[in-house]
Formats: structure tokens, sequence, C-alpha cells
């Protein structure tokens, strides 16, 4: 541990230590005058006459603060399946785990940001979006490939898409503070309040302090079938070990050096206790199994506009993440099953873009981090030292823009007396052609993905020789933008192809024994369309529509699988999703819905393997009253319904979701 940890802060000294002696010189032989006219904090975005910065993405969706409030969920994990080529494995109500998975891509390929720095969890290689409370999102983004970034981190250009959480930033104006409190109660006795803060210490310095609890008991009402087929007799059975409690707190500083020079800084704090209810396959009721996590992390992020050629970031992120998970029903030991994991992670990214021409750009940027994994079982704690160092070149022309990257991934893992060094180039290149509101994108990607801590080193199923997995992407995209007297139309249609190699799978040695191998070759292609409109009928009357419709087919590649030319298991051919809201005054109204269609929850491609199609609605309405009494500014009430017919359908084989639950929310903004 000592000798990396010394590799480490040598290549971090090192890397520094030459962007700085760079930056300085380039800051006192070229850049004698201050020209810069503005900096936004909220994306890190700076401006000048002479510099032009790409905002947008390759290809991919966005959430605004609107649409999230029209879906009118409490997690991202639930507001994620509203994007467009997005899967959400939920193993059901609202403490259930959330992972995501992107154009049939496994959740170990999606990068999730928070803020624009990654979070990452080594041991699973997989983030639960149920952890993330929407009362502190302003939006949410999806970039298939990578994000557009001006300076982006070198993790956010190695995963095949990116998952961006944006939180609240309050324009203060005038105001020295602003605040807003909520509460919310539903069914099956959800609580939830928080409370969000701002303070304009100074022209220079905003900081905020929020945080939020919520609890349920989880016992929601499902059917249980019985009988050849499941239709000779039914029963109702109440869902049960499923409570949750979690709590979060966060505090944010803004601080403005000079128009040149911002920084950003975060400390977030996170902990649930949880249960995990069983399958309901065997008609077994009596899980005694929970789930505790704890995870506390600081990162900051420095950007400065060196000189008019010149932009630098720096990023670092210290992260502790605790799991604990028990079963004392576990049989192979007189106690049950007690494992604990402790994670630490450290992290610096430096980015440094240099401005070639007026048209052309190039932008060099490195990650170094450090991550080790601390397990009951195992004696010998896991270590990772990872580099991944990546040089982007765009440039415009006209209409035409292009843009090439490659990233070098160079990992070193150190476990018991076995030291094994990856390394992996993965180019990219896309085209983008744009004109009037037309625009259509071309783009090839190759990346990997490194086995994480479970896959290689858990004791009960790791195996060490394991290889990464690779995947090649290609995808055209076209969209269209235009209006129609107050109408704003936007519609966008996408063709993709994965292709995955060496892929990770989990073989059955037995019912509790499992082996990690590389064999599987998966061919995945398919189609997005996403469509948007918006209608400003009057003045204050506004009507959104936004609609995504997906088609994918993932199909096993592996001539010497069993399940040869089969569709790969939950992937379903065909996902859409709607959400229409209405604004009238202080008035507003929404509509969502979300269908998934059939699929498959095993590898083999039998009726009995044969998850049905669903489809979700919802409904939610709100008033907000200006009051100006008691420092409050507004009052907002929000009632909602979700699952509307109360339809009983599962994500997960056997894991039966909620049926029709009605939520009230209060909110005081001041």
């Amino acid at each position: 541990m000592i000798i990396m940890m010394r590799t480490f802060t040598k290549s971090f000294l090192c890397f520094n230590l030459f962007l700085l002696l760079f930056c300085l010189l380039d800051a006192e032989f070229a850049y004698p005058q201050d020209t810069v006219k503005s900096v936004d904090l909220d994306s890190v975005l700076i401006e000048d006459t002479q510099i032009s910065i790409q905002t947008d993405i390759v290809s991919g969706d966005y959430l605004s603060k609107k649409h999230l409030s029209n879906i009118n969920v409490q997690s991202a994990g639930d507001a994620a399946k509203f994007l467009g080529g997005v899967l959400v494995k939920d193993y059901g109500g609202l403490g259930g785990i959330k992972t995501v998975s992107v154009r049939g891509l496994s959740s170990n390929h999606t990068s999730v940001m928070y803020d624009g720095v990654s979070l990452f969890d080594n041991q699973s290689g997989q983030i639960d979006l149920s952890k993330y409370s929407l009362s502190n999102i302003n939006s949410l983004s999806l970039a298939n490939a990578q994000f557009s970034e001006f300076l982006p981190t070198a993790a956010s250009l190695a995963y095949a898409s990116s998952v961006n959480l944006q939180t609240r930033r309050p324009e203060m104006g005038a105001n020295r503070f602003k605040g807003d409190l909520s509460l919310t109660y539903g069914s099956f006795n959800l609580f939830n309040a928080g409370l969000f803060t701002a303070a304009k210490l100074s022209d220079k310095d905003i900081i905020t302090v929020l945080g939020d609890l919520t609890n349920t008991d989880g016992r929601y009402t499902y059917k249980m079938y019985y009988g050849a087929g499941q239709s000779l007799s039914t029963d109702k059975m109440k869902r049960e070990n499923n409570d949750m409690f979690s709590s979060h707190a966060e505090v944010n500083w803004f601080h403005t050096f000079s128009l040149r020079n911002t920084m950003k800084a975060k400390v977030y704090y996170y902990y649930s206790e949880r249960g995990l209810p069983s399958n309901v396959n065997l008609y077994y009721q009596n899980s005694k199994q929970r789930l505790w996590n704890g995870n506390l992390f600081a990162q900051s992020e420095f950007t400065s506009l060196v000189s008019n050629r010149l932009t630098y970031k720096n990023s670092v992120k210290v992260d502790w993440n605790y799991t604990r998970y028990k079963d004392p029903h576990y049989l192979s030991g007189p106690n049950g099953q007690d494992d604990r994991y402790t994670q630490k992670f450290v992290y610096m990214n430096n980015c440094l873009n240099v401005k070639l021409t007026d048209n052309a750009f190039v932008t060099f940027t490195d990650d170094l981090s450090y991550n080790s994994l601390d397990y009951t079982l195992l004696e010998t704690v896991p270590e990772r030292v990872s580099s991944l160092t990546a040089a982007v070149l765009t440039c415009n022309t006209g209409n035409w823009t292009f843009t090439a990257d490659g990233v070098h991934s160079y990992y070193k893992d150190k476990f018991k007396l076995d030291g094994r060094t990856y390394n992996y180039f993965s180019p990219f290149f896309s085209v983008k052609y744009a004109r009037g509101g037309f625009s259509s994108v071309l783009f090839y990607k190759n990346i990997f993905r490194m086995p994480t801590f479970n896959e290689l080193y858990y004791r009960r199923s790791g195996n060490t020789a394991l290889k990464p997995e690779k995947t090649y992407q290609l995808s055209l995209s076209n969209a269209y933008s235009f209006s129609v007297g107050n109408v704003l139309l936007r519609a966008e249609a996408d063709i993709y192809y994965n292709n995955v190699k060496d892929k990770i799978v989990a073989i059955p040695l037995n019912q509790f024994l499992w082996s990690m191998l590389n064999y599987g070759k998966v061919d995945i292609y398919g189609c997005d369309i996403k469509t948007g409109a918006v209608y400003n009928i009057a003045k204050d009357v506004n009507l959104d529509l936004k609609i995504n419709y997906s088609y994918q087919k993932g199909v096993d590649m592996d001539e010497n699988s069993y399940t040869y030319k089969q569709d790969i298991p939950y992937m379903p051919r065909n996902v859409g999703s709607a959400v229409l809201g209405f604004e009238y005054g202080q008035y507003k109204v929404a509509y969502t819905c979300l269908y998934v269609g059939d699929r498959y929850s095993l590898q083999e491609n039998i009726p009995q393997n044969l998850l049905k199609s669903y489809a979700e609605h919802g409904f939610n309405c709100s008033y907000t009253a200006k009051i100006n009494r008691y420092k409050a500014e507004k009052l907002c009430l929000t009632a909602s319904v979700n699952n509307i017919f109360n339809k009983q359908y599962e994500i997960i084989r056997a894991y039966p979701m909620m049926g029709r639950n009605f939520n009230l929310k209060v909110q005081i903004f001041f």
C-alpha cells in the first residue's frame, strides 16, 4: 500500500507542477490584459468574445427542472426512466436499489457524475441512483459516448455513456438569504422533509446548506399467483422487510476570485438503512436481510481563464463509502452472514484547453486515482491505482465540426502478492454537420471496462484472471428544431450498434457458488426517437410535451453458448415514455406514462422466462400562491397519484412493484 501511495503521490506532484508552470508562463507572456466579460459558475462555463465553447452533447437526452417537477418522483433513479435509451433496474419500492443501463450495455459502462465529477464504486462498479434525492437536482442529462464539454474529465471520456446530476445554485439577485422547506406524506407511510438554504456572504461568495430525511415502511399490497401457469388462484399479500430510512446533508461553496478565476467546493453526506425483501417465487416472505450504507465525500473544482488561449480546470475528490449487508438466515455460519465493506477513494483531475486557432482547440485531461476495499472476508486489502489520460482535438469549419480523442487507461492492482497492470487505448471520433435547425452526428467509440473488485477478489465468486470487457460503439444521430407560430418543436432520431467482447458473466456452479468468466460476445443494435414541443398559448399559459421511444435488440453471439443468437436478459425490444405538462398562471397539471415491452429474465428465451410488458401512468397537480407574510414569499401545494390503474408489474422477476399510490407535498419558499 505504501509503495502504491508513493507512486500516486509522485504522479500527482509532477503533473501539477508541469501544468502550473505552463499556465504561469503563458499568462505572463501572452495575456497582459483582462478582457473577460462573464463567468457562469453553474456549468463552469467561461465566455469570452474570442473563445468558442461547445456546450451541446454528441447524442443523448435532457430533463430540465420543469420536466422533473412534471414527473414528480422522489429519486434520480425514478426520473432516469424518462431519459431516452435508458433502462432502470428497479427492485421495487422507494428503497429499492436502482441502477441504469444505456443502449443495452450494463450499468458498469455508464459514468454517473454529480456536478460534473464522477461517482465511483470499484466494489460493484454500479451506482445506485435511489440514493440521490431530486430535492437538490436542477437537471438530469444523458450523453451517449460523451459530453462535448469544454473542460472534460478523463473519466467522462472513458465510458460508453454518461449521466450527470446537476445540483441547484440559486439566483440570489439583491437577496442575501433564500431558501425553501418541503414536507411530503404519501402512501405506505412515506414521509420526506427537506430544507434548502442559500446565503450570499459577499459579492464573491455564496454558500448553500441543505438536508433531507426520508422514511417509509414499504408495506404495499400485491397479488400472489398460485398453480400451473400461476392462474389457479390468487392471494393478496403485503410486501415485508421493505422499509427504508435515509438522510442526506450537503454544503456547497461558490467563490469568485476574479472574473478569470472561480472555485466551487462541496461536502456531501448520506446514510441509509433498508430492508431487502425476498423474491416471491417460492412464496417466502420472511426475509430478514438488511443493508446499511454510509457515504461521505468532499470535492472541489477550480477553473481559471489563464489567457486568450489557455483555460485550466482542477478537480479533487476524497471519498469514503461504507456498506454492511446482513442475512441472519444464511446457513454457512452460526450467526448467518454479516459482510462489511469500506472503500477509500482519492481522485484528482487536471484539464488544460489550448486554443489553436479561432476554429480549433485541443484539450489535455488526466485523472489520477487511488482506491482500496476493506472487506471482512478478505485477509488482504485489494488496492488499485489508475491513470486516465486523454487528448481531445476539435475543429470547426463552416457547418462541420470534427472531434477526435484518445484515452489511455492505466490500472495497477495489488492483491496479496499479486500485482497486475492493465493498459488500453480507447479512440473516439465524431463528425457533426449543422445548418439552421438541422444537425447530424456520426460517432465511433472503443472503450473497455475494468473488472470490479467483487468480480476479481470476492471470496465466494471472484476470478483474478478476468480480462477487461471491450465495447465498440457506432451511432448516427439526426435532429431538427423549428418553430411554427408560438410552438417550438424538436425531433431527434438515433440509430446505433454496440459490440461487446470478453463479456464478463456469472456462471452458477451450484445454488450458492458462482464463478466469474470471460466468454460472452453480444451484438446490440437499436434506435432512439425523441420528440418535444413547447406551446406558448398565451401569457402565463404554456403546454410542454416530451415523448421518447426506443427499440433495441441484444443478441448473444457466442457460438459456444447454449443461448447462441437468443436475446440477452432484461432487454425489452420496445420502451416508451411521455411527459405532458400544462401551466396556467399559478396552476400546473402534468401527466406521465412509461411503457416497457416484453423481455426475458434469463438467458434461455422460453415462455417460462418471459416478463410481460407493462404501462404505468401518473398524474399530478400543483398550486402556487404568493403570500409575502412571515418572511415567506410563496407557498406551493402538490398532489400526485402514480400507477393510476393499479397495474401490478415486475421490472426484475419476482420483485413486484408498487400499485396505486398517492403523495401530498407542501413547499414554502422564503
